[in-house]
């Protein structure tokens, strides 16, 4: 009698550890699925990001935008007589009273 109590306790306590590993098997394989698809969205964004910039930065886009900056400066500013010297300001820092 005790060798079938002791078998039966064996028998149970190996499937209790054996539903637990599965246990944690299901909830790794979930967390992995999750963690995937979070990796898949980022590379999206970054690919997105990435052809936003190239985009930007292509020659052609930089001299359209160049182009249209000089044409707003030319309008807005009047041309400045150059001199062809260069006169670097020092800042003057006045200390508090």
């Amino acid at each position: 009698m005790f060798k079938i109590v002791t078998c039966l306790i064996a028998f149970f306590l190996t499937a209790a550890v054996l539903f637990g590993i599965r246990q944690m098997r299901l909830d790794l394989t979930s967390q992995s699925a999750q963690i995937s698809a979070q990796i898949a969205r980022r590379k999206q964004i970054l690919w997105d990001q990435q052809t936003k910039i190239a985009a930007d930065t292509n020659p052609q886009a930089i001299s359209a935008r160049l182009a249209v900056l000089r044409s707003q400066d030319a309008g807005t500013q009047p041309a400045a007589p150059s001199s062809g010297v260069m006169v670097y300001a020092t800042p003057v820092f006045k200390s508090p009273q």
